[in-house]
């Protein structure tokens, strides 16, 4: 069969300017599938265009929220040509009988044991209505269902299918070591979709793959430091060591980045982890700093993931150390926060610039989206407080979707998007950019800080311009 896996995406991408990154998903599916099988990959994200006339017998498309209108137009534009069209991705979970509309199939879960049996019955012309893969709950979908109770072990998995698409046009490879996350953040679904064990690939598996990369690679793990709510558990420790340690010992060393919480400065092995990793490579971590008081640490539940016992111990001259050791060791930071719960106000959106800047962290500070699938999205939901006639491409930054208590959505959009102007100015822009480099002096890490810091002010300018709010043409 002739199959093409599309990655959609838009014209504003805010994650885009962070570094040019290869998909995983679509990457990991073509290794999935069969040699048997002709593959042919479409990266939206970056500018890849739809051919619907193609000869291709099945069509997967990767369906994210912000992204599901879009994904569900391919879908349905490829269903009027008689392809077979197979719909996954995050969204999926939340909705899966939504997406079955557009689909002939849909898959719920991780792909590793579902794509190959999808493509079988797809050569059989026996496909099902539903391929799920975990602990979910299949009584609610109506139709076929093809359902794999254990979550994927990882292990033996083929490398994925980088060759498949233009690598020069990325700044970054992809790859990932781990899946699964114990925090249960409230805004979050990813512990509801990958579950809280956390699974590990291989050692010597990911160091193989890991030396057929390029120069720059983006770790996609929840935290590429570990977990401290497991750190009694000696081998999660254990595994970063080591990996770390082989790591460090590849030649030529690999510049990477990834997700990492600050706890590891606080825990068992930690720091001896967060100086294998910066030895191995690791030049910048998205660490989830969620919000400066304790009242949205505790809203949030993000508290967990800084190796606090409890929202009330939340300490912020704490995170203010961790940042400092983490940036001693030649590790940039890049700062998220959500704004918009409850007990935040107009000044919540100013005070956490100035402790952006006090920390020179990068900022990536947001309002809060309620993602489907979270449980903050299901309270609101509860609540009356989802603003029902939202498309699902509101769902991706310089919109608001749900109602705050005491902000109006105008409000929040405009102070958004003031200190997101405000926080990507040239000054600011180089005086984190030589910090970046202080610890380590490197011209790779510089440039990559300095010109990421750019792209992200022109994809901040373009987003909030296309938002609702009052126009901002003067910043």
């Amino acid at each position: 069969m002739k199959i093409t896996i599309i990655f959609p995406g838009r014209s504003i991408e805010t994650a885009r300017p962070t570094g040019s990154v290869m998909p995983l998903a679509p990457t990991l599916l073509a290794a999935l599938t069969p040699e048997k099988h002709e593959v042919y990959l479409v990266d939206m994200f970056f500018g890849d265009q739809v051919d619907y006339e193609s000869d291709a017998d099945v069509v997967a498309v990767t369906v994210r929220t912000p992204l599901a209108v879009i994904a569900y137009e391919i879908a349905d534009n490829f269903l009027k040509r008689g392809k077979k069209v197979i719909l996954g991705g995050p969204h999926i979970f939340a909705f899966p009988e939504e997406a079955k509309q557009h689909a002939t199939a849909v898959a719920i879960g991780e792909g590793e044991e579902l794509w190959p049996v999808i493509l079988k019955d797809a050569e059989q012309d026996k496909l099902k209505d539903f391929y799920v893969c975990g602990p979910y709950w299949t009584d609610r979908l109506n139709g076929d269902v093809h359902h794999q109770k254990e979550r994927p072990a990882l292990k033996n998995l083929p490398m994925m299918r980088r060759d498949l698409l233009p690598r020069e046009r990325y700044f970054m490879d992809s790859i990932f070591t781990t899946r699964g996350c114990p925090n249960h953040c409230r805004f979050c679904p990813v512990t509801d979709i990958f579950g809280a064990k956390i699974r590990h690939r291989p050692i010597d598996e990911v160091v193989a793959e890991v030396a057929t990369l390029g120069r720059r690679y983006f770790q996609v793990d929840d935290s590429v430091f570990g977990h401290p709510q497991i750190v009694d558990r000696s081998q999660e420790n254990q595994y970063y060591v080591d990996l770390y340690s082989e790591l460090a010992q590849l030649r030529p060393k690999r510049l990477w980045t990834g997700a990492g919480g600050l706890s590891a400065v606080n825990y068992k092995d930690g720091r001896k982890i967060l100086d294998l990793a910066a030895e191995s490579g690791l030049c910048s971590i998205a660490a989830g700093l969620e919000s400066i008081s304790a009242k949205g640490q505790k809203q949030s539940g993000g508290w967990r993931k800084l190796h606090y016992s409890s929202p009330d111990t939340f300490d912020i001259q704490k995170m203010k150390s961790n940042i400092r050791t983490i940036q001693g060791l030649g590790i940039e930071v890049k700062g998220f926060f959500i704004i918009g719960w409850d007990e935040d106000t107009q000044e919540t959106y100013r005070r956490t610039l100035d402790f952006c800047d006090e920390c020179n962290i990068v900022p990536f500070i947001f309002t809060l989206t309620p993602m489907p699938g979270s449980r903050i999205y299901q309270e609101y939901l509860e609540q009356g407080r989802i603003i029902a006639d939202r498309p699902w491409d509101h769902y991706g930054g310089g919109y608001v979707v749900y109602r705050h208590p005491t902000m109006s959505e105008e409000e929040m959009i405009e102070l958004n998007a003031e200190v997101m102007m405000e926080a990507y100015s040239t000054g600011r822009i180089v005086k984190r950019t030589l910090l970046a480099v202080r610890h380590r002096f490197s011209i790779d890490i510089a440039t990559s800080s300095f010109f990421t810091q750019l792209g992200l002010r022109k994809a901040y300018r373009q987003l909030y311009e296309q938002s609702p709010g009052p126009s901002r043409q003067s910043h």
